[in-house]
């Protein structure tokens, strides 16, 4: 009987199939990944990956049934059950991720924000955490977050070229932060929670990039390039590429620079061959055709989170293409 008979048969994901099935699938995912191991542990170990387990689908059961029953009911067969755990694995950490470094984001705005006198914790309650500016209003903001990405977005000037994940944050790094903080919640016309801030100082800044993980045809996952992500000033393009000849031109290259700054090597090649055949961008990649096409996906959508609201976006995408030409 395989685990997906089991689960028809039961009604849950308790059966000994399933629980198998689990574990190998929660291994497979986690030793093709860079996601670190749960706090305790050196690597993906057995006791790694069932602690993993543990918290999708046993410290909390309603939500572990939730997940595998409603695998279940998409999937028509083993294998497809099997491609879809996977998937749900793979989000799961993604979300840890993403969570684990925006609370690192949150912790760093309670320092940069704490000793601007601009900035005050408004008492909304014991539950909420927010920000205000000291001379605003207090209530607490409830609108679209894409308004808070579009405020964020027409402050310019400002750019994080590089992003330390522990020490002291530097000079121009806080002011940065600062000045788009106080924008976002002057727009705001309230007190902004302090998750809604950090997602949004994130997506200005693009501070936090997890991997993206692809399921690959055999079933596997991995990173789309599989690279190193630094950003060391080194790998910045060549300032002769961009031309400054107006202030104009200057305030676009500074904007591609900052952009360019957090693409991986392949990110870079891939930049002037978006509009290309499959083929090409597998050929400038090194990479297979589901791997490449993920690997556009994504740098198209980062593109769009950088230049949202830019009234010169078309500017600045041909100003990075060049630059990746000239990378190459």
């Amino acid at each position: 009987m395989s685990a997906f008979d089991e689960i028809g048969r039961r009604g849950d994901a308790a059966g000994p199939k399933t629980l198998a099935l689990l574990r190998r699938l929660g291994a497979q995912v986690t030793r093709s990944s860079s996601y670190p191991p749960p706090e305790g542990y050196d690597s993906w170990c057995d006791e790694a990956v069932d602690d993993l387990l543990a918290d999708m689908f046993v410290k909390n059961p309603a939500r572990g049934r939730v997940f595998v029953l409603a695998c279940f009911v998409k999937a028509t067969g083993q294998a497809s059950l099997e491609r879809l755990l996977l998937a749900t694995i793979g989000n799961f950490l993604k979300d840890q991720a993403k969570s684990t470094e925006r609370g690192k984001l949150r912790r760093r705005l309670d320092t940069i924000l704490g000793e601007d006198g601009r900035f005050v914790r408004p008492p909304i309650s014991k539950t909420v955490q927010a920000w205000a500016l000291s001379d605003g209003p207090a209530a607490l903001w409830q609108g679209d977050i894409d308004q808070l990405h579009r405020a964020a977005a027409r402050v310019r000037g400002y750019q994080i070229l590089t992003w330390n994940t522990a020490g002291k944050t530097p000079a121009k790094n806080i002011t940065a932060i600062s000045a788009v903080s106080y924008v976002v919640i002057d727009d705001a016309d309230g007190s902004v929670r302090d998750e809604d801030l950090a997602r949004v100082i994130e997506t200005r800044f693009v501070l936090i990039s997890p991997p993206v993980f692809i399921e690959l045809p055999d079933g596997r996952f991995t990173e789309p390039d599989g690279l190193d992500h630094g950003r060391d000033d080194e790998d910045l393009a060549d300032p002769a590429l961009i031309a400054e000849d107006s202030t104009a031109e200057a305030e676009v290259a500074e904007r591609a620079r900052g952009i360019w700054s957090t693409l991986s090597v392949q990110e870079r090649a891939l930049l002037p061959c978006l509009g290309a055949s499959i083929a090409v961008r597998c050929t400038v990649t090194g990479l297979g055709r589901a791997t490449a096409q993920a690997l556009t996906d994504s740098l198209v959508e980062r593109l769009r989170m950088a230049t949202v609201d830019d009234d010169e976006r078309d500017a600045v995408v041909l100003m990075l293409a060049q630059m990746g030409g000239g990378a190459q």
